[in-house]
């Protein structure tokens, strides 16, 4: 059922995303058509069909997508995906002395990566590149060093594209590729 229910998040969020594409189109077809019943109909039929039928498309590559980036990170999905901010407890996967540095450095390493600045030892805030453009996330992370859990936030910004262009998904996106990034893997997600 979280399937369901994170399709038709997606699917509202596309049809969101085209609906003055939509109007603008139709409207088009009306002035080229004539102002007649038939084209009006038509129209007033077929249009929303069509729009709806797209934007259906869009939602189920949108969730095709959060679903192999969700799989491959091990991070539970649900509808709250879309939500521009995402907090998840993550946990390294080899526990050992040394840790919280490794992380930092495989953090600071990549290439999405950057402004990574450390807010002493428990700690650090960075940006994060979710996409291929210069837009950006802001990230952090808190280190509970006594039961080995990374506090993970980001937050959306920028107005980044999203996830399959839905406009959405960019924060979920980011989790995901930070936890493959520094070698996290998922513990519990938090509101």
């Amino acid at each position: 059922m979280r399937i369901a229910n994170l399709l038709m998040a997606c699917w509202r969020a596309a049809a969101v995303r085209c609906v003055s594409l939509a109007l603008t189109m139709t409207f088009i077809d009306l002035v080229n058509d004539g102002f007649t019943w038939d084209s009006v109909s038509g129209e007033l039929v077929f249009s929303p069909l069509t729009w709806g039928i797209l934007t259906f498309a869009v939602a189920v590559v949108g969730v095709w997508s959060l679903r192999r980036r969700a799989g491959t990170a091990g991070i539970p999905l649900s509808v709250e995906a879309l939500d521009g901010r995402q907090t998840h407890v993550l946990r390294p996967v080899p526990v050992s002395d040394g840790w919280q540095e490794r992380v930092r450095e495989r953090l600071a390493a990549s290439e999405r990566a950057f402004l990574v600045a450390e807010k002493g030892h428990e700690g650090i805030h960075f940006r994060w590149r979710p996409g291929r453009g210069q837009q950006s996330v802001r990230g952090s992370m808190s280190f509970d060093v006594p039961s080995g859990d990374v506090i993970l936030d980001v937050r959306e910004g920028e107005g980044l594209l999203g996830v399959a262009g839905l406009g959405k998904g960019s924060s979920f996106d980011a989790v995901c590729q930070i936890a493959g990034a520094t070698g996290l893997e998922s513990g519990t997600a938090r509101g």
